[in-house]
């Protein structure tokens, strides 16, 4: 062939590439029927160069039937394979429609075994999305509803990259979901027995699709309560004290201050029903009761080494427990007398103390030593606060 009739054919192929890819556009079968048929041509020759009709049909938004019918007249082996966009972005067909948000080409694609689950490339539908930044609740419930495999969830991602409307979607869809429902159904149908141990394990298996414990790491890292309710409420209620604990160990994890602030933040919460969290009340006050007895060793330890100053740079770093002493069964004010600290010190630990039923032992003791000058100390505390009645 000269190069004359060469430049001839270049010339017809972009010619007859400019008409299909326009009766694509406008959705014309029946006239491209007729034109690939009167001009002889292969639809499948054009898939060439980096270019592939049914990506492009699909980019443009053409109809279930064009795709179809693209699909069916290229001859494509599988509709799952995958196609290069701008030299570097990997893409499948069913992963473009969903980007583009065309469910419906998505599920004609699904019809036609669209895989849903692909993995001949390195990153699944959701990861791929998620980085394109196209990925909502509309698409993350069609993935899912067309049998997306949640193991495919990386945890890490599902925890750290996912926004939390997203990631509530993922657990309502996934525990307790239409398949866990209709197995229920089912042990009662045919009226399976079932003990009461082995129905709380298929609970637990059930909850279990997700580990839970790094999502209160990221929540409370960012003081989100309200999503850490919602988290919570997935945990297995008989199995109420370890769930506490993962709770409160991820706090003192995150909380490097060493002065249980964040543990002890939550635990008020939980008693002021802030944190819609369920503490048996014996509990609750075992676990505040454990934040003040640490508190009264390292005081010990300096009255111990008669590090006053340090004693009152430790009260004011610890006053927000201080001041809700009432809550547990220690008495530092009276511990601070039976140690003999000096007055001068009592005098500024009285500003971190909640004066309350203690006052009267507090004065008694001071009678019984005839310490004058703290006696007055009390006194005047009490007064100030509007206590002695």
């Amino acid at each position: 062939m000269n190069t004359s009739n060469k430049e001839i054919d270049i010339r017809s192929f972009n010619e007859n590439k400019t008409i299909i890819i326009d009766l694509m556009k406008k959705n014309d079968i029946i006239n491209l029927t007729n034109f690939i048929i009167k001009n002889n041509i292969i639809l499948e020759s054009f898939n060439i160069n980096e270019f592939d009709l049914l990506i492009y049909g699909i980019r443009i938004n053409i109809s279930n039937k064009m795709l179809s019918f693209v699909y069916d007249h290229c001859h494509y082996k599988t509709i799952n394979y995958t196609h290069i966009l701008n030299r570097s972005e990997i893409v499948t067909p069913l992963f473009l429609a969903l980007y583009y948000s065309n469910y419906d080409l998505a599920k004609t694609i699904l019809e036609k075994g669209g895989n849903i689950n692909y993995k001949g490339i390195k990153y699944n539908v959701l990861s791929f999305l998620k980085k394109k930044g196209a990925l909502d609740k509309r698409k993350l419930i069609f993935i899912l509803s067309h049998g997306f495999n949640i193991t495919y969830i990386n945890k890490y991602q599902l925890i750290y990259n996912f926004n939390f409307s997203l990631t509530k979607v993922i657990l309502e869809f996934c525990i307790f979901n239409n398949n866990f429902i209709l197995k229920l159904l089912s042990i009662n149908k045919n009226k399976t027995p079932m003990s009461k141990n082995a129905f709380y394990e298929l609970i637990r298996n059930e909850k279990g699709k997700f580990e839970i414990k790094e999502w209160y790491y990221k929540l409370l890292n960012k003081r989100k309560y309200k999503q850490i309710e919602y988290i919570y409420s997935y945990e297995d209620r008989n199995n109420n004290a370890n769930n506490i604990q993962k709770l409160l160990q991820c706090a003192n994890k995150i909380d490097t201050s060493d002065n249980d602030f964040l543990k002890y933040t939550i635990l008020r919460k939980i008693e002021k029903k802030k944190l819609n969290v369920f503490m048996e009340k014996e509990y609750l006050h075992y676990e505040f009761n454990k934040i003040y007895y640490d508190k009264l060793k390292k005081i010990n330890r300096f009255i111990k080494k008669k590090t006053f100053t340090q004693l009152m740079i430790f009260f004011e770093e610890n006053k927000f427990i201080f001041k809700d002493l009432k809550k547990v069964d220690y008495d530092f004010i009276t511990f601070s007398i039976l140690k003999d600290v000096p007055k001068s010190y009592i005098k500024e630990v009285l500003k971190y103390c909640p004066l309350y039923i203690f006052k009267k032992k507090w004065i008694k003791m001071t009678l019984s030593t005839n310490n004058q000058s703290l006696l007055r100390i009390l006194l005047k505390s009490f007064n100030e606060n509007k206590i002695i009645n």
